[in-house]
């Protein structure tokens, strides 16, 4: 087992000494190294499950914080809320499967996405959610991926953060 690297320690303990804002700086750097993604964004779930909210990300222009998605029937939160799974989109295809606006992603020059459940005591408390050129989310990507994850649960520390 390797312990984490002792900068990227000292990175996030002062983003979470600092804050929400401080903590998906670093997390965003950290997926974003990922070869491939080239955004990264944080949603939480509101308490009451009724909601979905962006929180953070790494493109703010594009994907501003605040904006709010119902949680309704869907294929996307179906996957995400109720099975507590991932959806990996690696192509518009796979995209479109889970994601209904995936032709504004298209625009944007994205051709993946994958996004990932923050599941905490048996809830998905949040979402981080990757962008790339398609076909990014191979194993070895994935692996990466899977190892920020619970960082990534360091989020859902701050008091308040999944309000909405």
């Amino acid at each position: 087992m390797t312990a984490i690297d002792p900068a990227i320690a000292k990175q996030l303990a002062d983003a979470l000494a600092t804050g929400p804002t401080a903590l998906f700086a670093v997390l965003s750097q950290l997926f974003t190294a990922v070869p491939g993604v080239r955004t990264a964004t944080f949603i939480a779930t509101a308490p009451d499950r009724t909601v979905t909210h962006r929180i953070g990300t790494s493109n703010p222009t594009h994907f501003p914080i605040g904006n709010v998605d119902k949680v309704d029937d869907t294929p996307w939160n179906n996957r995400i809320l109720v099975e507590m799974k991932p959806v990996i989109g690696n192509d518009p295809a796979g995209i479109a499967a889970f994601i209904p606006e995936v032709d504004g992603l298209l625009e944007m020059g994205y051709g993946a996405c994958s996004c990932f459940p923050i599941v905490i005591a048996g809830e998905t408390r949040g979402v981080v959610a990757l962008l790339g050129d398609a076909g990014i989310f191979t194993p070895s990507a994935l692996a990466e991926i899977d190892t920020l994850l619970p960082i990534a649960a360091l989020t859902f520390t701050f008091h308040g953060i999944s309000e909405r």
